[in-house]
């Protein structure tokens, strides 16, 4: 069945991303005299987006050139560009993380100190992408199982939204030690990591959508 090709093409790229919010933790928590890093971990990661869109690529020529009925064609595209659109907010994060720490805003203690916070927020972030791996090489087969993994996903993703309102809170609380630069930098973070838990929500919902059109 060419749905659960594609399915488990997207689990692979989903895979990438776990491994690039491991790598991402890591620059996040990097330990001041190992932070010369950071610039590696950053391409690591941008090595894993470039794998991505290479899956990318062969997804959408699957759903263009497979047997995928009409009904799902749309779909389906949508479905990859959220699956994409997690390993490109992380590629996102690995660089403003990188450029934080080579500009030396992490001399900053309230800097670092948030950088924990956002690994804390991530964490629970690699635990939704994780569900969806599941969801997305169990999704034809266990139909049950994926509404469950579905449930899952909402939930790590209402977790990181009140890690993010509380992370907000702080930026703003210690805005007069953070200048306007640094400031900019963690908000743009914080807003990056949410956008991912979103996108796996969406990508979550989505693929039952799918699953439930294929067993209609």
């Amino acid at each position: 069945m060419v749905e659960q090709k594609i399915f488990e093409m997207l689990a692979e790229h989903l895979r990438l991303s776990v491994r690039a919010t491991d790598i991402v933790v890591r620059e996040l928590t990097l330990e001041k005299e190992r932070r010369y890093e950071v610039e590696s971990l950053a391409s690591e990661v941008m090595a894993l987006e470039k794998r991505g869109d290479e899956i990318v690529s062969d997804v959408v020529r699957e759903i263009s050139h497979g047997a995928v009925p009409p009904m799902l064609y749309g779909d389906m595209h949508v479905l990859t560009d959220l699956v994409d659109d997690i390993l490109d907010e992380l590629y996102f994060i690995a660089m403003e993380v990188s450029r934080g720490r080579k500009t030396g805003l992490d001399v900053n203690p309230v800097v670092n100190e948030v950088y924990e916070d956002l690994a804390s927020m991530l964490s629970v972030a690699r635990l939704a992408i994780e569900r969806l791996v599941e969801l997305f090489t169990s999704a034809l087969k266990d139909r049950d199982r994926a509404q469950k993994i579905d449930r899952d996903v909402d939930v790590f993703e209402d977790r990181v939204d009140e890690l993010r309102n509380v992370v907000m809170d702080k930026i703003y609380a210690n805005k007069s030690q953070l200048d306007h630069l640094s400031f900019y930098h963690l908000v743009e973070l914080v807003k990056a990591i949410d956008r991912v838990v979103d996108a796996c929500e969406d990508a979550s919902h989505l693929a039952l959508s799918v699953i439930s059109s294929i067993f209609g």
